[in-house]
């Protein structure tokens, strides 16, 4: 689920300042790296796969000055060591951005402990007052749409964050009220000719969920159900 070069910016200048830093986990590309370096940022990124990961330096490094790409820094990890190679950055961040696939409902993420929050480790690299973005969508489980935004909100919770707002991500322009989806990057549309015979479809994400949540100076005091947590506004 890449982020868009125009939510990256609007991210990273609504909840930071010039000198914050702005923490990439598994990002899809380069984008809110480079864009953090070029708004006056420092960036970490952590990746899986050490092929992505160079790709993502090389295209957020290419061109710039010395300073900005001192601030920033592409680490390379397995999926079960990501958040002890963020040791360093706990309670550091002031903008984290996840992307969340969908689970089926009660699962519980590989090594995280029954009595605490998929978001615990996320929320443990904000500083206070900074902002967890967790990016999603709706997927089918079993042949069924599942929304996983209500069971996220209910985990943030748990991990001590507040709900703030909930926005759609279109993906792509919208032209006499319609979403085109012809106009996707070249990597997408090769994914789509190797998908398969014409008879076998392809699905094309329209929008991407983006959930912002923010860390408070206390944990919050209400045990009230969160706006939307029932996620009836879409």
């Amino acid at each position: 689920m890449p982020v868009t070069g125009r939510l990256a910016r609007q991210l990273i200048t609504t909840c930071t300042r010039p000198g914050d830093l702005v923490v990439d986990i598994h990002p899809a590309d380069h984008t809110l790296v480079a864009n953090a370096m070029i708004l006056g940022r420092r960036a970490t990124a952590v990746i899986s796969d050490p092929r992505e990961a160079g790709v993502t330096w090389t295209r957020a490094t290419t061109g710039r000055d010395e300073g900005p790409v001192r601030r920033a820094e592409v680490r390379v990890a397995r999926a079960e060591a990501i958040y002890p190679a963020l040791a360093h950055r706990r309670g550091e961040a002031a903008l984290v951005v996840l992307r969340r696939t969908c689970e089926p409902p009660n699962a519980t993420a590989a090594g995280v402990p029954l009595h605490e929050s998929i978001l615990t480790e996320p929320a443990a690299l904000l500083t206070c007052g900074g902002h967890l973005v967790v990016v999603t969508g709706l997927h089918l489980m079993e042949g069924r749409p599942y929304d996983p935004v209500p069971g996220l909100i209910r985990e943030a919770r748990r991990a001590g964050l507040v709900y703030l707002q909930h926005i759609v991500a279109i993906h792509g322009p919208v032209r006499r009220k319609r979403i085109v989806l012809s106009l996707l990057p070249a990597t997408v549309a090769a994914t789509r000719a190797k998908a398969g015979p014409p008879h076998v479809p392809t699905v094309l994400r329209a929008h991407a969920d983006v959930l912002i949540f923010t860390k408070p100076a206390r944990p919050p005091v209400s045990a009230e159900p969160y706006p939307n947590e029932g996620g009836e506004e879409r």
